[in-house]
């Protein structure tokens, strides 16, 4: 028994973001199903002997949603069978807390336990909205619009008392509207005209004033859109980008139009640098090639912009020296024009460098082969990897334990994302060793 217990211990240890919580879900189906027999044996102290650590562990546990009720009902129950109701109604109102919407099937219970989940419910629900109403009301007072909206749109659903507030934070959200149109801030001053009309259609003032900010900003637009296109057809392409941004930050129709306008003008210019550059760039003529891409980098209204049209472009390399190849005493050397190691090769980086630029990481999954292997041996794995230009892994070599163990760790890397290196010519593979250790902690 105990050589039983340290290795589940030491197994908890080697993995504990993944056996660690697999472990304690078992452990807790299996607690509450001897609670539940305890208590159809009516064996109510016990029961809740039984499930009060569970509870309290829980506690620390918010994601675990689904065992924390299951905990607690069982709970309820079992304070009903020793008729203590107020023991049982405060584990019920905790599960409303939980999911106002919890529901279980009325007809394996008794009317008693029905009556009382159904007090609790409406208890829970009256204290919910009473909170409710507390926070929104605190925050008018902070002037805080945003949070009250946040309030109102949550919980007015389950709380129509919330209603009564709605006039004040009507009022509330215009003077903020009010204050941005003053600053010239005319789509977020649209937006606040727009949230006082959903709380209070009738809002005059907010109706007039939505209609001056949308008539301002689309004679705005039309300015804005008039300068980009002067600009743009003189390829400043500085003072372009600008305009364009500008224009981004507006969120009328009309604005979003003329931006789908402008970025397809942009693309039109785009593409056919994109196609001299892959042209130049297959030839080996990086001058050339450079100086394309300072024309594109020029261009790009924003840095993220043709994402999708950039991605074709090829790697700008030198064209490859000649190779003198070794020949016999007396025949002279031959010269290739060709040689396929003299490409750019992947840049060589050192594996905590690497890792810097780890966007996503995958874990692996053993096989219960592999954790029976792990729980007496500490596992190390050499993995080579190659990092494409886009942040793609491919595994080229791994080994350094049991081979289910290093497949699985294979396995997971090929999933691992990183962020594309770079160099003044674009973007660069990568090739790199990774030393993964699963040891106990």
């Amino acid at each position: 028994m105990f050589r039983n217990i340290v290795s589940l211990v030491s197994l908890l240890l080697l993995f504990p973001g993944f056996v660690l919580s697999a472990w304690v879900q078992v452990d807790v189906e299996r607690t509450l199903s001897r609670a539940e027999a305890l208590y159809f044996e009516a064996k109510f102290n016990e029961a809740i002997q039984l499930l009060s650590p569970v509870n309290d562990s829980l506690r620390t546990q918010p994601n675990r949603v689904k065992d924390r009720i299951a905990t607690k009902f069982q709970l309820a129950l079992a304070n009903i069978g020793l008729n203590n109701a107020p023991a049982a109604k405060s584990f019920l109102m905790e599960i409303y807390a939980l999911d106002p919407d919890y529901a279980f099937d009325a007809q394996q219970f008794s009317p008693k336990v029905v009556s009382l989940a159904n007090e609790a419910k409406t208890e829970q629900a009256v204290a919910r909205c009473r909170t409710a109403q507390e926070e929104a009301r605190k925050n008018l007072n902070a002037g805080d619009s945003a949070a009250v909206i946040k309030v109102l749109q949550t919980m007015k659903p389950r709380c129509p008392d919330l209603t009564a507030i709605e006039p004040e934070a009507a009022e509330l959200v215009f003077k903020k509207g009010l204050n941005e149109y003053k600053q010239g801030s005319l789509p977020i001053a649209i937006q606040s005209f727009k949230e006082t009309l959903s709380l209070a259609p009738k809002h005059e003032m907010a109706a007039q004033f939505l209609e001056l900010s949308e008539s301002k900003l689309q004679v705005a637009g039309d300015r804005v859109l008039l300068d980009w296109q002067k600009n743009f057809q003189a390829r400043q392409f500085q003072q372009a980008g600008a305009f364009y941004r500008q224009m981004s930050l507006f969120k009328d129709p009309g604005s979003v139009q003329s931006l789908t306008m402008m970025g397809g003008e942009y693309r039109k210019a785009l593409e056919p640098l994109i196609e001299s550059f892959n042209q130049v760039c297959s030839r080996g003529d990086t001058v050339k090639g450079s100086e394309i891409r300072g024309q594109i980098s020029e261009l790009l209204p924003d840095p993220s912009f043709g994402a999708d049209l950039r991605a074709k472009m090829q790697q700008c390399n030198p064209p490859a020296p000649p190779v003198i190849a070794a020949s016999p005493v007396g025949v002279p050397p031959r010269v290739s024009a060709t040689d396929p190691t003299s490409s750019r090769e992947c840049l060589k980086m050192d594996s905590q460098l690497a890792l810097v630029r780890l966007k996503q990481r995958v874990e692996p999954t053993f096989s219960p082969q592999a954790l029976s292997y792990l729980q007496n041996s500490q596992a190390e794995v050499q993995v080579r990897i190659r990092i494409d230009q886009s942040g793609n892994v491919t595994v080229t070599e791994a080994s350094g334990a049991n081979v289910l163990v290093t497949n699985a760790i294979r396995t997971a890397v090929s999933g691992w994302k990183f962020a594309p290196a770079m160099d003044d010519q674009g973007p660069r593979c990568v090739q790199t060793e990774l030393p993964i250790v699963i040891s106990r902690r």
